[in-house]
Parts: C-alpha cells; structure tokens; sequence
C-alpha cells in the first residue's frame, strides 16, 4: 500500500463526487461555446489525471474519460472542442513538470483540485450547461 493508502477511501469519495456532478449535466443542445468554467474543469481534469496516476492510484483513464463525458455533454463546436482538449493537455503537462513524483504536495494538490472540479461542475449544471 502507497504511504497515501489512508487517504484511498476519500479519494474515491471525492471521485465519485466528481464524477455525479460531470454525469448531472443534462444532455444539451449544441452550444457554439461553452463557459469559462468549462475551460477551468478541463484543466482540472488534465491535472488531477496526471497527479492521481502519479500517486498510485490504479485509475486508469478515469480523469480522461471525465473529459470525453465532459466534452459529449457540452457538445461545444469543433473549435470549441479543440480548446477544451488543449486545456486538458495544457494542465496535464504543466503538472507533470511540476510534480515529477508524488509527494504529500502532489497528493494534497490533486485533494483540492478535485474539490474545485466538483464545484465546476455542480455549478455548470447550475447554469444549465449541458441543456
């Protein structure tokens, strides 16, 4: 078990969280663009997906796949799904020059980044973004 393997079940928790609130989108009608929120939970996706897989956490393409639902629920144009996808890339390799191996920071950062993907999407729901 990883010296993070205490923290395993609220991790889970909170991707599980992540991942209701994604799925809480309704299915929308084409939106030409898309929120700046969207943009901002692109990036946390792209960086929680490299920061989990950095400590160990056996989730695969999870966060990958957060963002193709992400991106199937928003039905942005191309351009606008070509931007998203660059967010999520941006962010993926941001962190993992920032965070060459998991620390108790990496660990922390992904905790809150997660916090704040939630947030993202419950409020995207919200504003009915996905209608």
């Amino acid at each position: 078990m990883s010296r993070f393997g205490t923290e395993k079940a609220r991790h889970h928790a909170a991707a599980a969280l992540v991942a209701f609130a994604l799925a809480m989108l309704p299915a929308p009608a084409a939106h030409a663009s898309f929120p700046a929120k969207a943009a901002q939970l692109a990036e946390i996706l792209g960086a929680v997906h490299h920061l989990r897989a950095l400590c160990d956490t056996n989730e695969g393409q999870l966060w990958r796949n957060k963002m193709i639902e992400m991106i199937d629920r928003l039905k942005p144009d191309e351009a606008g799904r070509q931007r998203l996808v660059k967010h999520f890339n941006d962010a993926y390799y941001r962190y993992r020059n920032t965070y060459p191996a998991c620390t108790v920071t990496a660990a922390r950062q992904a905790d809150r980044l997660m916090q704040d993907g939630q947030r993202l999407s419950e409020e995207l729901a919200a504003q009915g973004y996905g209608r």
